[in-house]
């Protein structure tokens, strides 16, 4: 891979330079993914001319990875034996990847392919393309619990559907084989909503694996979880198979961030609305990084504190991956995107990728106030004082133990029960809702100092745990 031989490369002329302060300067090297997307609706890769224009920009900017939409409405902007070209590619020949790769690489950048899984077409209008996949496979589309096909996103492959998952792996591992990408990001990885996923094939299996016969209503807690298992599935099937081909190729996903942050991650519509349990990806091992997309306004106060809100969620559920925030570009709230990065920063995130980086004099601004708003605070608190990050094994025995401590708590076995939240809080040091739950524990015990601890605990990884401030309140009071 080329950011391998990039990163050997820079060591070797790195220890030359500086002699005994080899060590010190690695210490502080920076790390933070500073990343940018570029998607197919507007222009910004379609030429070369396009293509060295932004690559021009995000070197004054300071960005160092490029995420670039290579599939967008189920075609391709890379030359694809199994997915029809984009129609709107300046050029016959003109491969839009390869030369992005080929330029962003030359200037130390990377280049992630931006797959969109399963929305594959944006209208009620089908293409003229017989191949598209859309006319190729109609069996393969989901539908709302009344038939309907068509969802306010657009038209989605239906995850449970046979022979989806297996297409979908083939498209990727074309990418992945055939272009020296350093990543694949997975985009609309995901149910268009809680209403959807009943098309005739995945129901039928939906039957089959779980016995039943009745029509599931959209809430059913087993349909719920069986269509959650669907979108996992395919993530674990092309993370293996990436790994087993290139290792080192990084695998993400941009993921949604509605609303505004609940304290439990299964309250957020992630996992609920449309079954995208990328926290149990990454503490499962088959997610490399999480692209939150916190599109919010920074200058609306609501939005600002929507936005940190959801920082501090990442912090509880990071999984021990690294968190690049998903930073929206407004033409009339340019400061906003710099406080948010900063806010990244201070958050102790590892990065942030801007949506989105089209040409254009918003574009131009931003990049100006990046290069110099920017450039003195590049070193990020994720790279000198990093979160605590657990292993992946103590992390799947941790959410084990808290379980556990659950069942125990309910059957006011609460001397066991704490044995399982103190065990959940030592296996990773970041489970905040294993701290709370300790301090209740220790509440019913009247055991007031230690409860006042985890609930202290408790803030310092979330300090907008409200149930937790309430009940150091009411300890405060009992003095």
């Amino acid at each position: 891979m080329f950011r391998k031989y990039m990163m050997i490369i820079l060591a070797i002329l790195m220890l030359a330079a500086s002699g005994c302060n080899a060590q010190e300067d690695s210490q502080t090297a920076d790390k933070e993914i500073r990343g940018a997307w570029l998607h197919g609706w507007v222009h910004g890769y379609l030429s070369p001319q396009e293509v060295d224009e932004t690559i021009a920009a995000a070197k004054k900017a300071g960005i160092n990875a490029l995420y670039i939409q290579v599939r967008k409405n189920g075609d391709a902007y890379y030359k694809s034996a199994i997915v029809p070209r984009a129609t709107n590619i300046v050029g016959a020949d003109f491969d839009p990847l390869e030369y992005a790769i080929q330029k962003a690489h030359a200037q130390g950048m990377q280049v992630h392919a931006w797959v969109n899984a399963f929305r594959v077409w944006s209208r009620a209008a089908y293409p003229s393309d017989p191949n598209h996949i859309v006319n190729a496979h109609p069996d393969w589309l989901t539908k709302d619990s009344k038939g309907s096909v068509l969802a306010s996103e657009g038209v989605y492959l239906d995850p449970g559907a046979p022979g989806v998952r297996d297409y979908m792996a083939k498209v990727v591992m074309e990418i992945v084989k055939n272009y020296d990408v350093d990543g694949v990001q997975w985009d609309y990885i995901r149910y268009p909503g809680q209403n959807f996923g009943y098309a005739d094939t995945a129901l039928e299996r939906f039957y089959a694996e779980t016995k039943t016969t009745a029509r599931p209503d959209p809430k059913d807690e087993t349909w719920s979880q069986w269509r959650r298992d669907q979108v996992t599935e395919l993530v674990k099937l092309v993370y293996r198979q990436v790994k087993a081909v290139k290792p080192d190729i990084a695998i993400s996903a941009s993921t949604i961030a509605w609303g505004s942050a609940s304290q439990d991650f299964k309250k957020t519509e992630n996992y609920w609305a449309v079954y995208q349990d990328w926290a149990a990806w990454a503490a499962d091992g088959i997610l490399d990084a999480n692209l939150p997309m916190v599109y919010k306004y920074d200058n609306n106060p609501k939005g600002a504190a929507s936005f940190r809100g959801w920082l501090e969620g990442f912090n509880r559920w990071h999984g021990g991956k690294p968190t690049y925030v998903g930073v929206e570009v407004h033409s009339d709230d340019l400061p906003g995107a710099i406080n948010q990065i900063l806010a990244t920063r201070k958050a102790g995130l590892e990065g942030f990728v801007l949506f989105d980086f089209r040409p254009g004099k918003t574009r131009d601004k931003l990049v100006d106030m990046m290069a110099t708003q920017l450039k003195a605070a590049r070193a990020p608190a994720a790279s000198t004082a990093p979160k605590p990050m657990a292993k992946q094994a103590d992390i799947k025995e941790a959410r084990t133990a808290y379980a556990r401590g659950i069942e125990l708590a309910v059957a006011n076995k609460i001397d066991e029960a704490i044995v399982q939240f103190k065990k959940a809080g030592e296996l990773d040091p970041t489970y905040t809702e294993a701290y709370f739950r300790l301090g209740r524990c220790y509440l019913k015990k009247e055991n007031y100092p230690e409860a006042k601890t985890a609930f202290q605990r408790t803030l310092e990884l979330s300090p907008s745990y409200e149930p937790a401030r309430k009940e150091l309140q009411l300890l405060d009071k009992q003095k």
